[in-house]
């Protein structure tokens, strides 16, 4: 628990000070006049990060044939807290706090799918649990008690009264459906309450048959809460409980990334995932950053996020391949940690059988060696590694934690789709890995003596002959593969699912993009702009924008660029920029960095949006007519920190002529504008009043979108003379922890 801890003494002298009547509560109450104004204050917060949970603050309880309730590691979100059939009961922070008109809380919580399989191998998927509690609040003799569930269900029943709903008896909500993790936010007013899930709501409702404010008391002044039920309940999880007094907005409804990455915004914590730099990358859009092709593979454009790739050739033996710099398995000494990862696609091969021994990724002291010498390293396309380099190991059926190795290849052919899909090898001196789209295909444990990995860290600089595609080990007599091959990353550090999930993100999570390595591509040139060759080390070329113009010189975007974000109601604009030839700092300060508009605009027209160098953002989807209250304008009123931070002329964030990371983050509720991965503004909206609205459906389907200049309306606003590379749009709120990863595989 990352706040307040709550000991039993505490507890007493809170209720103690603070009594449990209401009209205790009047006689404390100022005069009329002097009212407090509600505010918003986050009481505690329990994010079970610690492996044990402190007895002090957390009492464990298990129901009949249930277990403790401990914390476990999620694939997704870290340190958790599970629940299967047990409950915890803390004390209630709320009776450190007076709460005025509402008391809120926000969690993230799964209930995993369970499965039955019977004896004639069909399965079955148990009913989801509805009327376990989730959270609950009870008094000291337990005559008086409140509770929520998975169904939404509400239940109050107290000294003063007896209210419900949403009970799972009378039908099914599907507010939070099991199998994945949800962010869920419950707001219980003086006079009704809300239900917001994911960021979405599911209830507000003014009760009028029950005076709500009983149970706004009831929650701050009785003594226990509890997390599950202390009834039979099925397994679940929860992470990240906060408790507020009063109403939470906007930006605390909005739902926070996880995992594929859970960063600083929109409100996602760090600690889930870590970016992490490789020791190597290669991308293939900035030159050969050290590599050399052996044979007759060449490098050609596939486009979209993926740009220029490695396509090899097929039907040799150890004659078409890729050379890696022979450094770059010698730096894990330190760390006693590997880990590879790629994007595979069989490319020019059409059917399984041609490659189903072929090799990913093998490497050696020296060239093509066929004596079977060491040391060496093989990572097959079937799933299997080989390594034997100062010990040895051929991570065998025995050693695999299944005590069967699974075989990728044949009819289990995992490129058999000819879609792109993601590789990772991850080495330890104990264990290994093999991991495909992010999930597990293979895992080693290994004992360290008689089989062991750990010359492969102490001695990884004798590997210097390090190739991709091909070169298979030892004198065997398999194939080179003709796949093709992007993004390949060599880490000194074990990267966990999450992080790969999340650099997968980076890549799935695309709606679209250009990496200029065919210069406009799909896009369409307006002006004067060029495409040229940059020198700095992972750029390669760019889009060079002319200087001076107004509304002349910019690219513009396909139709249907931006379809994808009316799917998921979330953007992230990214995209390096460059003011090297761009003139001074006062000839760029009020430009645009990307804008968009129903149609090649001629006056003030919308719908439209606007990415502003300097910080700011501007979206406004109403009609042509401009009537109605879809806009906004992102104020200093709307900004988190009060005030909109504007960086330019003086404060110019490209001034040292240096390749720059903009990025953009937009979702119904907020909005975050991040320089270099820094976070400069960050924006709460409540998502309908009047200027309060962000409607990424409509902005979805505007047909006239522009990188660098057509500046939003009338405004007389050059465009820049920018040097722009690598524009991606997602379909995802990006998280500050992913931002910084895009950054680490740049530069």
């Amino acid at each position: 628990m990352k706040t307040k801890k709550w000991t039993s003494f505490a507890a007493a002298i809170a209720v103690l000070l603070l009594g449990s009547s209401c009209q205790d509560w009047g006689e404390m109450d100022p005069a009329a006049g002097n009212q407090v104004t509600p505010t918003l204050e986050n009481v505690a917060t329990f994010s079970f990060d610690e492996p044990e949970l402190d007895p002090i603050v957390y009492k464990t309880y298990a129901n009949a044939d249930g277990q403790l309730p401990s914390v476990v590691e999620d694939d997704i979100k870290g340190n958790v807290l599970s629940l299967n059939n047990g409950y915890v009961t803390l004390n209630n922070p709320l009776n450190s706090v007076k709460v005025q008109k509402a008391v809120s809380m926000t969690f993230w919580m799964k209930q995993p799918l369970v499965v039955n399989v019977d004896e004639e191998g069909n399965e079955t998927t148990e009913p989801q649990d509805l009327t376990g509690a989730l959270i609950a609040f009870e008094n000291e003799n337990a005559t008086s008690k409140m509770f929520f569930t998975a169904n939404g269900w509400i239940k109050y029943n107290g000294m003063d009264g007896e209210w419900e709903d949403n009970n799972p008896a009378t039908y099914a909500t599907g507010y939070i459906p099991a199998g994945d993790w949800h962010y869920v936010a419950l707001i219980m007013r003086n006079d009704g309450y809300g239900l917001y899930v994911d960021g979405q709501q599911k209830v507000e409702k003014k009760v009028t048959d029950f005076d709500c404010s009983k149970m706004v008391q009831f929650l701050n002044n009785v003594s226990k809460m509890y997390i599950g039920s202390t009834e039979t309940s099925k397994p679940w999880m929860i992470d990240d409980l906060k408790i507020y007094r009063n109403e939470i907005t906007a930006k605390e409804i909005a739902r926070p990334n996880i995992g594929n990455g859970g960063g600083q915004g929109p409100g996602g914590d760090d600690n889930k995932f870590e970016p992490i730099a490789p020791i190597f990358f290669n991308s293939f859009d900035a030159g050969m950053n050290g590599c050399s092709i052996y044979g007759a593979g060449s490098i050609i454009y596939k486009g979209g996020a993926f740009g220029n790739v490695f396509s090899n050739a097929s039907g040799a033996m150890r004659s078409n391949y890729l050379v890696l710099p022979s450094n770059v398995l010698g730096q894990s000494a330190d760390t006693q940690a590997l880990t590879i990862g790629v994007w595979v696609n069989r490319g020019n091969e059409t059917e399984s059988s041609a490659y189903m021994w072929a090799p990913l990724f093998t490497a050696y002291a020296s060239h093509n060696p066929t004596d079977n010498g060491m040391p060496m390293l093989a990572c097959q396309y079937r799933g299997v590694l080989q390594v034997n380099c100062n010990g040895w190991s051929d991570y065998t059926d025995d050693q695999n934690v299944n005590k069967q190795n699974i075989l990728y290849h044949g009819e289990n052919d995992w490129l058999a789709d000819g879609q792109w899909h993601y590789y990772t090898a991850v080495f330890t001196p104990t264990t290994a890995k093999v991991y495909i789209d992010g999930e597990i295909a293979n895992e080693w444990e290994i004992d360290g003596t008689n089989n062991t990995a750990a010359g492969l860290f102490s001695n990884g600089s004798e590997l210097q002959y390090i190739c991709l595609g091909g070169n298979q080990a030892w004198n065997w007599g398999d194939n080179d593969p003709g796949f093709w091959f992007d993004d390949i990353a060599i880490y000194n550090q074990e990267l966990s699912k999450a992080q790969i999930k999340a650099i997968m993100g980076l890549k799935t999570n695309v709606a679209y993009g250009n990496t200029f390595s065919n210069d406009a591509d799909n896009m369409t040139l307006k002006g004067a702009g060029t495409f040229v060759n940059d020198e700095t080390p992972g750029f390669g070329k760019i889009f060079q924008n002319a200087v001076g113009g107004l509304r002349e010189n910019y690219l513009v975007f396909p139709s249907g660029a931006l379809s994808k974000v009316g799917e998921t109601k979330e953007m992230t604009i990214n995209v390096w920029l460059n003011a090297s030839n761009a003139g001074a700092s006062n000839t760029y300060m009020w430009s645009p960095v990307m804008t968009g508009y129903a149609e090649a605009p001629g006056g003030n027209g919308c719908p439209m949006f606007a990415c502003q160098y300097r910080g700011a953002l501007m979206i406004n989807s109403n009609g042509p007519d401009n009537s109605g209250d879809n806009w906004c304008d992102y104020t200093d009123a709307q900004n988190v920190a009060g005030t909109n931070q504007i960086l330019h002329d003086a404060t110019d964030w490209l001034v040292d002529h240096k390749w720059h990371l903009y990025t953009a983050v937009f979702t119904p509720t907020s909005a975050f504008v991040y320089f270099d991965g820094e976070l400069i503004n960050e924006w709460a909206l409540d998502g309908e009043s009047r200027g309060q609205q962000c409607d990424l459906e409509t902005l979805s389907t505007l047909g006239y979108v522009c990188l660098g200049g057509n500046q939003a309306w009338g405004w007389g606003d050059p465009d820049p003379g920018f040097g722009f590379d690598d524009i991606m749009v997602y379909n995802k709120a990006l998280s500050q922890a992913e931002i910084k990863q895009i950054m680490n595989f740049k530069k």
